[in-house]
């Protein structure tokens, strides 16, 4: 009878120790399940930034392209002036005065102010 005693005594401490064990197990079990949950909605939140980056990179050169292709445009059309302005400087204005003719991009000057430059009458004035 004390053998039985002592066996059920020792059999129900084992049966508790086993108890305890497996809820720790679960508890464990759970643990890993919320790190497992956690990593993959942090994978999920990474692989959404990686798309986010990719298009705003996309948009960027797209951008950058359209950029560069009115920047080369505008210097075209800005050569274009310069190259017109500069073939209108050369022409040259009559003085109806002393009847000399005088280039415009010398009369265009702040020095000379429009004046022929034989008779120093006013030629071109400025608007």
């Amino acid at each position: 009878q004390a053998q039985v005693r002592s066996a059920d005594a020792k059999a129900m401490h084992l049966h508790l120790r086993a108890e305890k064990h497996l809820d720790s197990l679960r508890g464990e079990e759970s643990a890993k399940q919320r790190i497992w949950d956690e990593a993959e909605a942090t994978r999920t939140k990474l692989k959404h930034l990686q798309d986010d980056m990719t298009a705003t990179q996309r948009n960027y050169d797209a951008q950058l392209a359209i950029l560069t292709e009115h920047i080369c445009t505008l210097s075209t059309k800005l050569s274009d002036k310069d190259e017109s302005i500069a073939a209108m400087q050369t022409n040259k204005i009559l003085c109806g005065r002393c009847g000399s003719w005088n280039a415009v991009g010398r009369l265009l000057s702040k020095d000379i102010g429009g004046a022929c430059q034989t008779c120093k009458e006013k030629v071109l004035s400025h608007s």
